[in-house]
């Protein structure tokens, strides 16, 4: 919602992830970033590479990341600099999840904050080509190739909605929807709510993925099944 800023990621520089801030009266971007991420991996498709700001970000600083460490995907919380609005407290990290990855592409990294409150982040399936484990498919345990929907504000470090389509049933309680390959990045539409994942192909087709608003989730998206619609 911030009118006078515009928050960039930087998905890499060196083994560091940034965060910088373009004032867009002037086009200048601040000396120092808002938040770099040292230590983290920088091959393949790693990096930092998501960013999503709280609904109530103005009141309490919190705003939450996803990047590469270690070859696995951690989401983390940071909070603002209580001093500064341009500067984040770099000391004030928080973990919410970590993804054990097997391979170093396919991280997913898109994280935004639905209509409903609720934190939605797309893992990928893991890596390598054709989803070699059959990750996107698998509900019971694994929480790669798929879109996870989770309540930052309802524990620690989170808590599942109730609502997720596969909570008290064979399945991780996080999933959303599942049969993804690598939804690199996706929005929810201002206006109704609805979800739009671009999906990456395999070699010959990609997808683009459409979720009403009022979807109920456990949606199979189809990949390994499916590349786009062949």
């Amino acid at each position: 919602g911030d009118t006078e800023r515009l928050f960039i990621v930087e998905q890499r520089s060196g083994s560091t992830g940034r965060i910088k801030i373009l004032n867009l009266d002037s086009g200048s971007i601040n000396t120092t970033p808002f938040l770099s991420i040292t230590g983290i991996n920088t091959g393949s498709e790693q990096g930092l590479l998501g960013l999503a700001f709280h609904p109530d970000y103005e009141t309490n600083g919190y705003f939450y990341v996803n990047y590469n460490r270690g070859g696995d995907t951690y989401i983390s919380r940071f909070t603002r600099s209580a001093s500064n609005p341009d500067l984040a407290d770099s000391s004030s990290e928080y973990q919410i999840m970590f993804i054990d990855q097997p391979y170093t592409n396919h991280n997913g990294g898109w994280l935004d904050f639905g209509p409903d409150g609720y934190l939605y982040i797309s893992t990928g399936d893991g890596g390598s080509g054709g989803d070699p484990g059959n990750r996107a498919q698998d509900i019971t345990n694994q929480k790669l190739g798929k879109m996870l929907r989770i309540d930052v504000d309802g524990g620690s470090p989170y808590s599942n909605p109730p609502s997720n389509p596969f909570v008290d049933v064979t399945g991780d309680d996080e999933i959303w929807s599942y049969g993804l390959r690598n939804a690199w990045r996706c929005s929810f539409d201002r206006e109704t709510g609805d979800l739009w994942m671009a999906d990456v192909g395999q070699n010959a087709y990609e997808e683009i993925d459409f979720e009403p608003a009022d979807s109920e989730g456990g949606v199979n998206y189809g990949w390994r099944c499916y590349e786009g619609d062949h």
